[in-house]
């Protein structure tokens, strides 16, 4: 099921991945990042690195690996030039989700909580068991 997507998503789309751009233009690509990112410590693919995700935004490559950051800021702990990396990855996401390209696993979780008031959409025991905090 293929959803239009309307002009002033497309735009609004296409000025967040500007915007998008615009913080990871100050990255040097010196490296300083990776060492404190937990999911390039993991994957040990350039890809996964704060580093490789501002050269894919750079190059205007809009993949599924910019949703392989947990938003944790270390990155930017470690950033000699401040770089905002997570903001960066943010407004990538946000562009994503307008044009359609979101993870199918959040937008049904967004669809069962409007219909049914939980991320399940139904609520099964074991549902409800998984359901706790603190």
């Amino acid at each position: 099921m293929t959803e239009k997507i309307s002009k002033n998503a497309k735009i609004e789309a296409g000025n967040l991945m500007e915007e998008a751009r615009d913080v990871f233009e100050s990255c040097v690509q010196c490296g300083l990042c990776k060492e404190r990112c937990g999911v390039f410590r993991v994957m040990r693919e350039e890809q996964y690195s704060p580093r490789g995700k501002g050269d894919l935004l750079s190059g205007k490559i809009m993949e599924r690996i910019i949703f392989e950051c947990n938003l944790c800021r270390a990155c930017e702990v470690s950033c000699p030039l401040n770089v905002k990396v997570c903001d960066g990855v943010l407004k990538c996401r946000e562009a994503m989700v307008l044009l359609g390209r979101g993870l199918s696993g959040n937008e049904e979780m967004v669809k069962n909580i409007r219909k049914k008031g939980n991320p399940f959409g139904t609520m099964s025991e074991e549902d409800k068991a998984k359901l706790w905090c603190c």
